[in-house]
């Protein structure tokens, strides 16, 4: 199903409430990684056509492949509960990588690689490195030896197989995006399979800039040296570039906002991004004998921005009377080395299991941030179209931010097969931060500080598990927004805790229903009284989330979801914003959500299937006195597919249309920057399996 609803902030950081196939995570310097698609045939990519390049790369591929590989991807049936699943091109489910209980866990740098803890300096993954990625929050995040607070986004890669394998997707929709892409793997030994992902796309930045294309690569080599040892090296590369950049619209959290289409913003000819993004790295799984084993990751992050245009337009009033102001960044990179190794020991006794994790981690990060170019073009309608010369550039020097990071810890996990679990951990972490800024003197922060959790489930029955948990972690915030005097800064990371409690009921072998309560506290940036981004107070969010699921032999899936949130801010009463900022209720959070997806195939329909979602967002605050509020919304997204199979070989089609009804509706950042709900679009996928 088609992605609904995306919150974001490209100038610092993402935040997104997602439903339907692929969110659409941008910032800066991270960008979009749709790969979705509209009807109306495919289009000449910039300097090349969609379909030369996948007939190229099929000619290649094409006679080693043998058996399914993308064309039967469903992430409804793939799907254990509501809480977040990526299967290919397709989402469900409540929670992402960039919003997950209130907060975001990408931003608050709680991603992993196959379980291992990975630094990720785009706000975006790369979806032709990572098959998907499942949600780790509740109890779902039992097994996780250490867990963090704001939840855990854990990516797969498309790890080649044994097996011969190629696949191509094509994609047209919504809107102007079109893509292909070429899926193949190739088992050259008994010991080496390669994995060769290469892809194109144009339009992806729908929400952004009138035009844009993409170019990406990745590799991965597996290398199977004996019984229990793995190797596998990869690297991942996407080239991007766009033109006739949108305004980002950032309100002033005083007055509440004018309903808009980013399609018909004023835009600028000259304006203009381009930015590469860089995921390498290498895992091994070592058993070493005698109950031990050993698995281990080192990975390399990059997101390198040229000289990028980013027109605002701030505190736009209901007229659609806005201050335009061009933001010009100067080139800029961030890189990240980080990595995770862990030693287990397992043993089992009858019904008793117990395994023992030693663990070691760190990352060290480099980012460059500050020297841009601003220019205040005055005030504009939103609703008008005006061409504006492109003003002078003015840069200075930037501002450069470090950050090393290492962990030791100790996590002992006690499981008595079919009545309990007990998880007791810690990790003793290291953090130092130093940021250098010319013309003033360096400023360091140094932490040393022990990161308990503890966890445990409860059967009182078979069909019944009581679970509860309890961590501490140490997470990073979101960047500074275009609105502070230290834009781009990332602050510190600052300590954070998170408790929860719950219930899973397997029903009937068809059934299972969750139903879990948290709550998290995290320090709370905002711009202060010197329009300085800062921590101006804590913010909390406790919550209620529940999950449905229901499959059986007929071809029928459901997956039903709600949350709600009840956040609350508390400012340092020196650090308040603006006068206005009086309300307890932050801006960004959606206090209530419902997710509700369908799936129909059954056998006697040969091969069609259809799928419905609806995703319902409940009333949300404006501004930042509590006074005005975003009306609730609701969407309805229905597709219809076409599987079939010849010999060894699988096709689909699928065409979805999001957003039926044709709803409008905005969400808000917790930085303020406002985005409108994409209206009725439609999408073609074709798939092979060739």
């Amino acid at each position: 199903m088609l992605n609904l609803l995306a919150r974001a902030n490209r100038h610092s950081g993402c935040e997104f409430v997602l439903f339907g196939e692929l969110p659409r995570e941008r910032d800066l310097p991270c960008k979009s990684i749709s790969t979705r698609v509209t009807p109306g045939g495919f289009r000449r990519l910039r300097g090349k056509s969609l379909g030369i390049f996948v007939l190229a790369v099929s000619m290649i591929v094409a006679p080693v492949a043998v058996r399914a590989q993308r064309a039967n991807e469903n992430a409804v049936t793939a799907a254990s509960d509501a809480f977040g699943t990526v299967v290919g091109t397709q989402t469900v489910g409540l929670y992402s990588p960039t919003s997950a209980r209130g907060f975001s866990p990408t931003q608050a740098g709680n991603l992993r690689i196959d379980g291992l803890y990975f630094d990720q300096q785009s706000q975006q993954s790369n979806p032709y490195l990572f098959s998907g990625y499942d949600m780790r929050v509740g109890i779902a995040a039992q097994s996780y030896a250490f867990p963090s607070p704001s939840g855990i986004a854990d990516y797969k890669l498309r790890a080649p197989g044994e097996s011969l394998l190629a696949s191509a997707v094509l994609i047209r929709g919504p809107l102007d995006v079109a893509s292909a892409e070429i899926d193949a793997q190739l088992p050259v030994t008994n010991v080496l399979s390669i994995g060769l992902i290469a892809a194109a796309q144009r339009g992806f930045d729908y929400n952004y800039a009138l035009i844009s294309n993409r170019r990406a690569l990745s590799l991965l080599l597996r290398f199977r040296l004996g019984p229990g040892t793995e190797v596998m090296p990869f690297v991942g590369y996407i080239h991007n570039t766009e033109w006739q950049e949108e305004p980002l619209v950032f309100a002033d959290g005083v007055h509440p906002l004018p309903q808009f289409d980013e399609q018909h913003l004023p835009v600028q000819n000259w304006t203009d991004w381009r930015w590469n993004q860089l995921t390498a790295g290498v895992i091994a799984w070592v058993a070493l004998g005698n109950d031990w084993s050993l698995r281990a990751g080192l990975f390399r992050s990059t997101d390198e921005n040229y000289r990028n245009f980013n027109p605002l337009f701030l505190e736009p009033m209901l007229n659609g009377i806005a201050d335009q102001v061009m933001d010009v960044a100067p080139g800029r990179i961030a890189t990240s080395y980080s990595g995770d190794l862990r030693i287990t020991r397992t043993r089992t006794s009858g019904n008793h299991r117990r395994e023992l994790t030693f663990a070691v981690r760190g990352r060290h990060i480099e980012r460059n941030f500050g020297g841009d170019s601003v220019t205040d073009l005055g005030p504009i309608n939103m609703f008008q179209s005006v061409s504006i010369p492109e003003p002078p550039l003015v840069f200075s020097a930037p501002s450069l931010d470090k950050v090393q990071q290492s962990g030791v810890g100790i996590n002992d996990i006690e499981r008595w097969k079919d009545r309990a679990s007990l998880s007791l951990g810690v990790l003793l972490t290291n953090y130092t931060r130093s940021v250098t800024v010319p013309g003033a003197p360096g400023n360091t922060q140094h932490t040393t500080v022990a990161l308990p959790t503890i966890s445990f489930t409860l059967k009182p029955a078979s069909a019944l598990t009581l679970y509860g948990s309890y961590t501490r972690g140490l997470e990073d915030s979101p960047i500074a927004p275009a609105s502070a005097v230290n834009r781009g800064e990332p602050p510190p990371a600052t300590p954070t805790w998170q408790i929860d409690a719950g219930v899973r009921a397997v029903v009937q072998p068809h059934l299972q229903l969750l139903l879990g309560a948290f709550e998290v506290q995290k320090s709370y940036f905002g711009v202060d009284t010197s329009r300085i981004y800062a921590n101006v107070g804590e913010i909390s969010s406790k919550g209620v989330e529940s999950s449905a699921t229901w499959t059986d032999a007929e071809g029928l899936t459901f997956v039903a979801g709600a949350v709600w949130l009840w956040p609350e801010v508390t400012r340092q009463a020196a650090q308040v914003a603006q006068v206005a900022a009086t309300g307890n209720i932050p801006i960004g959070p959606v206090p209530g959500t419902i997710n509700l997806n369908l799936d129909y195939a059954p056998a006697a329909w040969r091969g069609w299937g259809t799928s419905v979602q609806w995703t319902w967002l409940s009333a949300r605050v404006e501004t930042s006195d509590d006074r005005y509020r975003l009306p609730p919304f609701g969407a309805l997204n229905v597709g219809i597919r076409y599987l079939l199979k010849l010999s060894t070989h699988q096709f689909s089609a699928r065409l979805d249309v999001g957003n039926v009804a044709n709803a409008t509706a905005l969400t808000l950042s917790s930085l303020y920057l406002a985005t409108p709900q994409l209206g009725r679009n439609y999408t073609l996928t074709l798939a092979a399996d060739l």
